[in-house]
Formats: C-alpha cells, sequence, structure tokens
C-alpha cells in the first residue's frame, strides 16, 4: 500500500493474461487503484503492419541491420529463424519516446484509453458457442460435483492450447479461469478421474471489442488503461496496433542505430589498464 502510488505497470497482456487469469484477476479485483497499462493487442504494431517494404521487413530488417553487428547481431538473426517479433519491446520503446508519460499521448509504445469495466463472467454451467464474453475478458467456469468423489479428485479443462486444473471450493464446486487472446469460437472439454465429468464439453465465443467501450470509463479503475478501440487505430484485428507501427521507421532505425555498439570491439586488457 505505501508504494501503490509510485508504481508504474506496464503490461503485454493478451496471451500472457491467457497463460495467467487468476493472477489479472487478482490484481485487477483487490488492487483497483493500480497504474497500469494493461496492453492486450496494441503491442502488435510492432511487427504487423506498418512500413515494411525493403529493408523495413521483419526478415529483411534483421539480416540487413542486426546480423551484421557483432556476436549479439549474430545471434539475433537465428532466434526466430531470423524475423521480428518483441511483442514485449512496445513497454520499453514507451519510455524511449514519451515525453509527457500520459498514456493517452502517442508514442512509440503505443496509445491508450481509459479502462471501461474489466468484463469478468462467471458460468455456472456448462456454456455454449451462444454464450459471449469480450475479447481479452475473464471467463470462469463453475461445475457442480457429485456427491461421491474419489479420494484425490482430478479435473482438467482442455481450452485451445491450455490444459487448466480446476480448483475445487468448499462447496464441492470446480472452478477454472480462461481469457480469449483473441475474436474467435473457443471448444473446451474436461478431462477427469470423475466419471461425471470426464469428455464432457462446452463452448464459448469471444466477441470482438466494441470502439463505444472507451466512451464508458469505468471509476473503480481510475488509472487503469487499455488498447484503444477505435477503428482507425485497428490493424486488422487487432485493437490499437497502428499507435504502434504507425513509428515502425522511426523505432527500428533507432534499433539500427543502437546496435551498432555491439560491433565494436571490446577493448584489450592492455588497452583497459592504460
Amino acid at each position: 500500500p505505501d508504494i501503490l502510488p509510485k508504481l508504474r505497470v506496464y503490461y503485454i497482456g493478451g496471451p500472457n493474461k491467457k497463460w495467467t487469469p487468476s493472477a489479472y484477476h487478482y490484481i485487477a479485483s483487490q488492487h483497483p487503484n493500480l497504474w497500469i497499462i494493461e496492453n492486450n493487442a496494441t503491442y502488435r504494431g510492432w511487427f504487423v503492419g506498418g512500413e515494411q517494404s525493403g529493408d523495413w521487413g521483419n526478415q529483411a530488417f534483421v539480416k540487413t541491420f542486426l546480423a551484421p553487428h557483432g556476436a549479439l547481431g549474430k545471434y539475433f538473426a537465428t532466434t526466430l529463424e531470423g524475423t521480428i517479433k518483441m511483442g514485449d519491446s512496445p513497454s520499453v520503446t514507451w519510455l524511449l519516446n514519451n515525453n509527457t508519460l500520459d498514456p493517452s499521448e502517442p508514442g512509440w509504445g503505443g496509445q491508450f484509453v481509459r479502462a471501461w469495466s474489466r468484463a469478468n463472467i462467471a458460468f455456472n454451467r456448462f456454456t455454449t458457442a451462444d454464450d459471449q464474453i469480450e475479447e481479452f475478458g475473464l471467463a470462469e467456469f463453475v461445475f457442480p460435483l457429485p456427491a461421491n468423489l474419489p479420494k484425490n479428485p482430478v479435473v482438467t479443462l482442455h481450452i485451445e492450447n491450455q490444459q487448466l486444473t480446476g480448483f475445487i471450493d468448499r462447496q464441492k464446486q470446480v472452478h477454472f479461469r480462461f481469457s480469449p487472446k483473441a475474436a474467435a469460437v473457443f471448444t473446451y472439454r474436461l478431462h477427469s478421474n470423475i466419471p461425471e465429468l470426464e469428455g464432457k464439453t462446452g463452448a464459448i465465443t469471444a466477441i470482438p471489442t466494441p470502439a463505444s467501450a472507451a466512451n464508458h470509463p469505468d471509476p473503480h479503475w481510475p488509472n487503469w488503461w487499455v488498447d484503444n478501440p477505435a477503428p482507425e487505430f485497428a490493424e486488422g484485428p487487432h485493437i490499437g496496433a497502428k499507435t504502434v507501427n504507425r513509428w515502425r521507421k522511426d523505432f527500428l532505425s533507432d534499433f539500427a542505430h543502437r546496435i551498432n555498439r555491439a560491433s565494436v570491439k571490446a577493448p584489450s586488457n592492455e588497452e583497459s589498464e592504460r
């Protein structure tokens, strides 16, 4: 509590939020006054869209500006088959080119809006594709358990490429949390040593973030910032991505300049002593 006013968090959400939904839920529910940028899709502007002609393409940039520059550049060219991904980089570039540190102002790390209500819906049944939640929201599935349980009951929910382990509460219900990283229909299946649950299936539909959401900042999260859902800032399905990729040539030029330091030969011991 004492250091909360001093904290500034830039969080690359999306897929990362998908892998840690309960941790995210704890922060959003227990620390709503935290100053945080929740970047669920804007970060994709680092490698999706923007100026990608000639040497500015994801692979051409690595080959031209990074690979020839020392051991670091050479190593970089071996990762991800020599292509740029670097989705966490906007958290750094936001600091490199942002004079005001105001999330609503344009900068290399994106441009954000005040958060609306953080979607968190609990379903006390097996859902179908007719059930909806906003992309990047939290869906909690709560299923009742039968009276006669095995000594060590285990229930896992398999959805997309995840295997979620259920939490069993005192009311003999099993809970799962899931955060969809994109707008799509997700199907799931339970696997369990409880016969009544083994093989049960369901689905849920994640819908695109409506542009109107930005018109309703929630006072419960006064310092929470999120992707700008305005259509003019979307790159395909990725909201906010154009607030980063509009600067692509600028921040990649800066990157190319900085990597030059990796080409400088380290001084010998004798030179260092002098």
